[in-house]
């Protein structure tokens, strides 16, 4: 195949890999804008997937990976369900008033 003078283009991963010791670790952690970084706990129990966009802005999920739910560095997600059960607990009681006429 011919190439015409030009360089072959080989995209570069856009994720890398790595291992820390611990939460702080993770958190220091560089990754490049545009990019993210899986990596595990040296006790293999915690995950931690660190995202730079490219304007720079960073957020981090973790996982544990004893349980399948996020941990609460993640957003929490509600059923429309749940929501009203909690809002009508949060409604106070309805109180009998009383009234001098009905006396």
């Amino acid at each position: 195949m011919y190439s015409y003078g030009f360089p072959s283009y080989q995209p570069q991963p856009t994720t890398d890999i790595g291992q820390v010791n611990n939460e702080q670790e993770a958190i220091n952690a560089y990754v490049a804008a545009g990019r993210s970084k899986i990596m595990f706990s040296s006790d293999d129990r915690t995950v931690y997937v660190k995202c730079v966009s490219m304007n720079g802005q960073t957020s981090m999920d973790v996982f544990d990976r004893r349980t399948t739910e996020v941990l609460p560095a993640a957003p929490h997600y509600v059923t429309r369900e749940e929501l009203n059960e909690a809002l009508e607990a949060l409604k106070p009681a309805k109180k009998a008033v009383k009234t001098e006429a009905a006396e």
